[in-house]
């Protein structure tokens, strides 16, 4: 990033940026200790009876269910596994974090947010298994903090995103276009400069800076599969309605960078098959995560 867009970012969120859940750290420090158990880690999420309803819901969702209802915790974890906790713990604090209330906005929804940027996380991890690219939980947190950004527009300066959306409503321009236009920097330089804060790996940065602006110099194999997750959400449908723009998604640039980067053979076709195949799971999974939880 430039000395000139880094002192934008500074004089823009020179008031204090939000600092990642507790309950997301805690289950970091926790699953990186020696002796961390099932156990400890069913006594840290207890401590939060909405996160352990919203767990179990997800649970058995169609992404992640199997035939037989878990309905503890301990099961929860065993059959979820590390990791995808992390991913889910994560999922419900952002949304928890970060509120949107209803805007003037035409079609403006919250959960249409959450919907787009869960999507394009598990059309990433998908995109990540389906073409046996290494291991790397950055498909997952990349994709699901790709728009991180727009959220600390909208709530630092609401007035400006209202404006950037209806400008691009308006004017038919992509929104990182018009947040330059009007704010000096992009949602994803602003979510970049968050992640970056929050000491995520920095791969996860650059895929959340670079997602709308694929430069071969800047481009790692997680930044081609978060922009690529990103277009094909949009392209079905889970997106803003200004957002969801008739382009070509199968001869998107990304595919050549992502095979180049990873130095395989990629069926476009097929792997776009499959990620099509999941819209209904996704879908599914958004409902369950953002139902609210009976007292």
């Amino acid at each position: 990033m430039s000395k000139e867009k880094e002192a934008i970012l500074n004089f823009l969120f020179k008031k204090q940026l939000p600092t990642l859940p507790t309950i997301f750290t805690e289950f970091n420090k926790l699953i990186n200790s020696p002796y961390v158990s099932n156990k400890r880690i069913a006594d840290l999420i207890m401590k939060d009876q909405s996160m352990v309803v919203k767990i179990l819901r997800l649970s058995n969702s169609a992404m992640y269910g199997k035939r037989e209802e878990i309905k503890n915790l301990t099961s929860a974890i065993t059959y979820l596994g590390i990791e995808t906790l992390k991913h889910i713990i994560l999922q419900i604090s952002l949304v928890r974090m970060f509120p949107f209330e209803h805007h003037k906005i035409p079609d403006f929804k919250p959960v249409t947010f959450w919907q787009h940027s869960i999507a394009t996380a598990y059309f990433s991890n998908i995109m990540e298994n389906t073409l046996n690219l290494r291991h790397s939980e950055n498909f997952y947190i990349g994709g699901l903090l790709h728009d991180i950004g727009k959220v600390l527009i909208y709530q630092f300066y609401p007035q400006k995103f209202e404006e950037i959306v209806l400008t691009q409503i308006d004017d038919e321009l992509p929104d990182y276009e018009v947040e330059q236009e009007i704010l000096g920097v992009d949602h994803g330089e602003i979510g970049g400069f968050l992640a970056e804060k929050w000491n995520f790996d920095r791969e996860i940065v650059t895929a959340i800076e670079s997602h709308h602006r694929l430069q071969k110099q800047k481009v790692n194999t997680v930044t081609a599969v978060v922009s690529i997750s990103n277009l094909f959400s949009k392209k079905a449908g889970l997106c803003f309605p200004w957002d969801e723009k008739s382009f070509d998604i199968k001869n998107y640039t990304g595919w050549a960078m992502l095979a180049e980067q990873s130095k395989i053979n990629i069926d476009v076709d097929h792997t776009i098959l499959l990620l099509t195949e999941e819209i209904e799971k996704v879908k599914e999974t958004v409902k369950a995560l953002l139902s609210p939880v009976s007292k």
